[in-house]
């Protein structure tokens, strides 16, 4: 095991550690209390980190009776179904089914501990000379723990063959159920406890003025005038006329720079014919950010970043992207900078974050709006419900919804106590026609009708982990009088929908970020009867929020309020970019076999055929449970009827009040999605790949797959960078592989070995190397083929540091969140050397698309004639 890999999950580990130890000792000193020295010296019993771990042993209880007891389970079961006794002997059958055996548990988790102690042990030795006395003891304890972990696991898996099979399969449909039964109440259980968790992470400061203070900013009209407005819901799987706008005036503004870039005449040059460039950035946490922006200022200098129409990113990179769309205003040298400075801290830092909030009370209290209201919202909800059932029987009588009473007043009711009225009572109107604004007391009564009325999404450690990241890389460190660094936030930093002045104006690409929605396949997106799931992509740009899978759109300034049928429920303002900032990477909210996953590719190929049978037994319910929620808010999309009439695909979107979104690359590192929709006519993509793992992931193969769904005929089908196969693919990805690689594999060996051993920095896909694979994309009109360009992370022999391998570098791990500043110099220089390096080919093949787009229109038009 490498130790980048080992690297990669000690910090996954330590970081959700970090965060709530980081937050409990916060609480501690923001109550008042005496901070210890031993910042690790908590009480256990309060302690959140305690809760977390408590978390883990109700989950792993459950899972650990399994495979020890599965002939009890079958033997029980088949008892069950045969006997007619409803008494004490069913009673015990059951009871002894339940009861918990460690020992497949306390093998894996012995295991694990191993995986870390070597994880130290390479650490420890790689500071040592390879020829030491030490080195060799290590290298030999390295030795012993590889083959007693492979002993250990060969004997799980002699286990699951040496079960009576016979028997299993014969109640395998019970069994399932019952297993997935329990999974599903276990991972409820989890999700539950966490909320609780971080509900109880500032109790008593959350009451305080400072924190209502905070929710407050979400009712300002100076920073929010959108709540004058009202919002309502579009269906269609176009742009909007906004983003069409948009396209023609980027067109014109690059005109003049596209024909610098290609080296022709401006007079020559049509403004049609100029191909639609995108940049897709992968996913990749930090090291994906610093990668893209070295990136970004490679294409700046060369000309190309000038002649972009549209900026998409996945996770890390949508943060390099966030800098360029609002301080950086596009200049990649000032978000460098600013990158540099903000990664010498950790965002994790209590020091830093108590700093920050005692010295910068109204930034403060901006970056930590959508969490205060969130949780103010939440626990008035709690305390209305809470109220209600201390009521008699004969006190009120509950409505259909199950609410009724004059009961907890909610989130406006207490907002309305200390902000001046008038800022309050257009919020809400007697009805459309009337536009007379309310009196405070038919205001307060509306907020509570209001409140009563709908549910209240669960507050999601997403949000505490949006406003950090917004804090430590959107906020701005100033240079003031004798060098004092200085904070500055622009409020319209905060804002997603602000990041289209510059986009109006055809001054910069039109950014769009991405987010997926886990869909388990039922009417209720119920885990307990789900048999299949899949993915749906989201994007987030500065004219639209909404899924591109159901052609279902709202405005980007309404983001965030509750509609039902198309009417919002109430005006608040626009969702904080910081919430956005933290659901387009919240990796951390995967499903369980996607964290199992990061293990099982980081140990060695025996180990790996000890689990896949375990994997194999598992792999529906780890597929569709999350241990840690995702962000969830109010549904935009709830009961809009015209979707259910729309199509069959966008009626089960309408039946849910709540939205869960989700880090993208669960589905693509790559943001192919928003780029393929046919409607947009982009002609060339950039695809900055930082991705761990870089030639084992099946980007292209999912992209292909999603074309092929959606009807984007001009994908170069075939195309594959890589020639291995992804570990563990999908039944889908094995079938779309095999049908597409079956004429491309000399082509992808030919392309590997030129990237891996001539140092070839840019793969180009500009035309077809296989058949559509489905009978509708095969009638394609002619068009000309997408150009993919596709930039993998690699090191380069060439750079100033020939040894530097970003995949091995420690610093480099995907959740490091502190780097030097030579650390951050180093990866981007070697992705500006990258790209440079292959700018000839580049230009060469924007030329080319340039040339087949205006030989198509001239066809066209005398095909018209």
């Amino acid at each position: 095991m490498s130790a980048f890999a080992i690297t990669n999950i000690k910090i996954v580990a330590s970081w959700i550690h970090s965060v709530f130890q980081m937050y409990e000792n916060d609480t501690q000193s923001l109550h008042g209390e005496e901070k210890k020295d031993n910042v690790g010296e908590t009480n256990p019993d309060a302690s959140v980190v305690g809760q977390i771990e408590s978390f883990y042993n109700t989950v792993s209880e459950n899972l650990s009776t399994l495979l020890d007891n599965s002939k009890d389970a079958t033997a029980a079961t088949t008892s069950d179904a045969h006997t007619e006794s409803k008494g004490k002997d069913t009673s015990d059958n059951n009871e002894s089914t339940e009861a918990p055996t460690n020992a497949w548990y306390t093998s894996v988790t012995s295991t694990l501990e191993s995986i870390a102690s070597i994880g130290s042990n390479e650490e420890n030795s790689n500071q040592n000379d390879a020829g030491s006395d030490e080195a060799a003891q290590k290298d030999a304890e390295n030795l012993t723990w590889m083959t007693t972990a492979r002993d250990r696991l060969d004997e799980l898996s002699q286990k699951v063959q040496d079960m009576d099979w016979g028997s299993f399969k014969a109640e395998s449909a019970k069994l399932k159920q019952q297993a997935q039964a329990q999974l599903n109440q276990k991972v409820d259980e989890t999700k539950a406890a966490l909320e609780n968790a971080v509900h109880g992470m500032l109790p008593e400061q959350l009451q305080k003025p400072w924190i209502t203070a905070c929710a407050q900013t979400c009712l300002d009209q100076e920073i929010h005038p959108e709540l004058l407005q009202s919002a309502s819901v579009r269906v269609g799987r176009g742009i909007c006329g906004q983003e069409a706008d948009f396209q023609i005036r980027r067109a014109e503004r690059i005109r003049k720079h596209f024909a610098e870039f290609i080296g022709v005449p401006e007079a020559s040059v049509d403004p049609r014919d100029i191909p639609v460039i995108a940049v897709a950035g992968s996913g990749g946490g930090f090291r994906a950010m610093v990668s893209t922006i070295g990136s970004y200022r490679a294409m700046h200098e060369a000309g190309l970043a000038q002649c972009v129409m549209y900026d998409a990113a996945v996770s890390g990179s949508s943060w390099a992207m966030a800098g360029l769309h609002t301080y950086g205003h596009g200049d990649p040298v000032k978000v460098l900078d600013s990158v540099r400075e903000a990664m010498q801290t950790s965002m994790f830092s209590t020091a830093n974050l108590m700093s920050f909030v005692g010295n910068n009370d109204n930034i403060a209290k901006r970056v930590f709006t959508d969490m205060a209201a969130r949780y103010l919202l939440a626990a008035a909800k709690s305390e209305d419900e809470g109220k209600m059932a201390e009521k008699t029987n004969g006190s009120r009588t509950e409505t259909a919804d199950g609410v009724g009473g004059d009961s907890g007043i909610g989130l406006f009711t207490r907002v309305a106590d200390s902000v001046v009225p008038d800022q309050l009572k257009y919020l809400y109107h007697r009805d459309e026609s009337l536009p007379t604004p309310l009196t405070v007391d038919e205001l307060v009564e509306a907020a509570k009708s209001t409140v009563r009325a709908i549910s209240v999404p669960p507050l999601s450690i997403v949000e505490l982990y949006g406003a950090l990241l917004f804090k430590q890389l959107i906020v701005q460190h100033e240079r003031g009088p004798g060098d004092k660094s200085e904070l500055n936030l622009d409020p319209r930093w905060m804002k997603l929908s602000s990041q289209r002045a510059d986009v109006d104006r055809g001054l910069l690409p039109m950014p769009i970020y991405t987010a997926v929605r886990h869909f388990l396949g039922t009417d209720d997106n119920n885990p307990s009867t789900s048999e299949e799931h899949r993915y749906q992509w989201f994007e987030f740009n500065p004219y639209e929020v909404g899924s591109i899978d159901h052609g279902a759109w709202m405005p980007s300034w309404a983001f965030g309020r509750p509609m039902i049928n198309g009417k919002e429920q109430f005006k608040i303002g626009e969702t904080h970019f910081g919430s956005i900032m933290g659901t387009v990477a919240s990796a951390f909210c995967a499903s369980v076999k996607a964290m199992v996953m990061e293990i099982y590719m980081a140990v060695p190929g025996a180990i790996r055929s000890a689990m896949d049978p375990l994997l194999d037994r598992f792999e529906h319910g780890t597929e569709i449970s999350h241990l840690i929620p995702p962000y969830t808010l109010y549904n935009p999309f709830y009961k809009t009827k015209d979707l259910s009439k729309s199509d069959a695909e966008l009626a089960e979107l309408e039946g849910a009040p709540f939205l869960s979104l989700m880090d993208a690359g669960l589905e693509n590192n790559l943001p192919f999605a928003p780029l393929l929709r046919p409607e947009r006519g982009v002609d060339v993509i950039v695809c900055l790949d930082s991705s761990a793992n870089i030639d084992i992931m099946p980007w292209f193969a999912r992209a292909e797959a999603w074309a092929d769904v959606h009807g984007a005929e001009r994908w170069p089908w075939g195309a594959r960078p890589w020639t291995a196969d992804p570990l563990r693919p999908s039944k889908a990805e094995v079938e779309m592989s095999s049908s597409a690689l079956k004429s491309t594999k000399q082509v992808s060996k030919r392309i590997e070995d030129r990237v891996k051993h001539k140092n070839m920095r840019c793969v180009i896909f500009d035309h077809p190397l296989a058949p559509a694979p489905s009978e509708a994309s095969k009638k394609r009109r002619m068009e000309p083929t997408i150009s993919v360009m596709y930039l993998p992370l690699l090191p380069n022999p060439k750079f100033r540091d020939p040894d530097f391998n970003p995949e091995t570098a420690d610093f480099c791990a995907t959740f490091t969140d502190k780097w030097t500043a030579e650390q951050v110099d180093k990866l981007a220089d070697l992705t500006s050397l990258n790209f440079s390096q292959e700018i000839e080919r580049i230009r060469a093949a924007v030329k080319r698309a340039y040339e087949r787009k205006r030989a198509f229109r001239m066809y066209r038009e005398m095909e018209a004639e």
